[in-house]
């Protein structure tokens, strides 16, 4: 390994620790032109940054798959992330038809969302300082997941999610925070076990329920799977686009002139979508997630063996010039044409992966960015940061850990 190849082999390294002296975009953007696949000793991981590649990596299921146990795999037990083929297709099924289904949108969705976006910004103190990450982005996803299982006291989950995904896909870089996501899951599947056997005796049209009383080949779905599922759907629905919607907002307090284009078209569904889908782009809230082939292949020039994990990075795949056309740039009209389908699996941004396992939650995300933004500027005609605003912080899950900001009333 040559001396640049070793510079920028710890560059990247010091980006997996965090370090905000390295703007994480530039070693990125060296990454795809020079290593575009290289192993890292640091993550015992092929690291991949090419859209291509990327694209690949997460789309042929038979030749890669989630990992299912160390650092990196997920933390919620045998979910659809671990499930391939028929299974994966009938299972996560049960859910995806009250998430992303057009009738559910238009008949469900639109309203729950709608209602509890009013309400979180009709609640927001005006003239004063307020963390939106923590008063209003946080807030609407979980109310909204919580809505949707049937389940009070959405509070009581903002620990409990946060360590279990942290425990997932961050402990890449981070081992010790496996433990405490299980020890977080426990608990959690102790609050959930008396709504899970509740359910079973009274079902009713909640999420929970569809899953207790679904059958997979004949047989009622396991009771370890039902748990994972809903521990999946109450971490997974939350995190990712709390910590979108709370990126977004910050580069709408430091950039006047996008806020203003924002606030021209706050009725404008269209607009809004297209809005939503570049900040996914721009800031993706998971900026990398796991893989492990299953046979040897060859892979961007190197040749990978079975059983070797892999570390696709998002972030740099969805900033490839080769894909995306001034890819630094946050281009609000990007996709002004057709917006919707930047959230399905035929979208050309990788927020929510590809292929078999795209997110089954991503029309369900559409709703609530949309839902924010719209409800938002409903109420606040123009945003004032309060103080330094905290940049994006995490190496595999990035967002500003606080947004302090003063709203200014419409």
């Amino acid at each position: 390994m040559g001396a640049t190849t070793s510079e920028l082999v710890r560059d990247f390294e010091a980006v997996v620790d965090d370090d905000p002296a390295l703007d994480r975009w530039a070693v990125f953007a060296r990454l795809r032109e020079e290593l575009p696949v290289f192993f890292s000793e640091r993550l015992d991981s092929w690291v991949m940054t090419r859209y291509d590649d990327v694209h690949r990596t997460l789309s042929e299921e038979a030749s890669f798959e989630p990992p299912k146990e160390g650092p990196g795999a997920p933390a919620f037990g045998r979910s659809f992330l671990q499930m391939s083929g028929r299974e994966h297709n009938k299972k996560v099924g049960i859910v995806a038809r009250e998430m992303r289904s057009p009738r559910a949108l238009r008949e469900r969705l639109e309203g729950v969302v709608g209602k509890i976006s009013r309400e979180r910004a009709g609640a927001l103190p005006l003239g004063e300082p307020v963390d939106m990450r923590e008063e209003y982005a946080m807030w609407i996803p979980l109310l909204t997941i919580t809505e949707l299982s049937g389940i009070d006291e959405a509070a009581k989950f903002r620990d409990w999610y946060r360590t279990i995904v942290a425990g997932g896909v961050s402990s890449i870089s981070n081992p010790g925070a496996r433990e405490a996501a299980f020890e977080a899951r426990a608990e959690l599947r102790e609050y959930l076990r008396p709504i899970i056997e509740e359910r079973r005796v009274h079902p009713g049209t909640d999420l929970v329920s569809d899953l207790v009383t679904a059958e997979y080949e004949g047989e009622p779905l396991p009771w370890e799977e039902i748990v994972a599922t809903v521990v999946f759907l109450l971490a997974a629905g939350v995190e990712t686009t709390e910590r979108v919607i709370t990126s977004a907002l910050r580069h709408l307090a430091l950039d006047e002139e996008e806020w203003e284009s924002l606030y021209a078209h706050r009725d404008d569904t269209t607009y809004l979508s297209a809005f939503s889908a570049e900040a996914l782009r721009v800031y993706p809230p998971v900026n990398g997630t796991m893989r492990v082939a299953l046979h040897e292949l060859e892979l961007g020039g190197e040749q990978l063996a079975a059983g070797d994990r892999i570390v696709v990075l998002l972030a740099a795949a969805n900033r490839d010039p080769s894909r995306f056309d001034d890819p630094n740039l946050f281009d609000r009209s990007r996709f002004a044409v057709n917006p919707d389908k930047q959230f399905t699996s035929a979208g050309d941004v990788l927020p929510f992966g590809a292929g078999p396992h795209h997110c089954a939650g991503s029309r369900l995300a559409q709703t609530e960015m949309v839902h924010a933004f719209s409800c938002l500027l409903e109420r606040v005609r123009s945003l004032e940061p309060a103080g330094d605003l905290p940049a994006g912080e995490g190496f595999m899950l990035h967002s500003p850990s606080a947004l302090p900001l003063i709203l200014h009333p419409a």
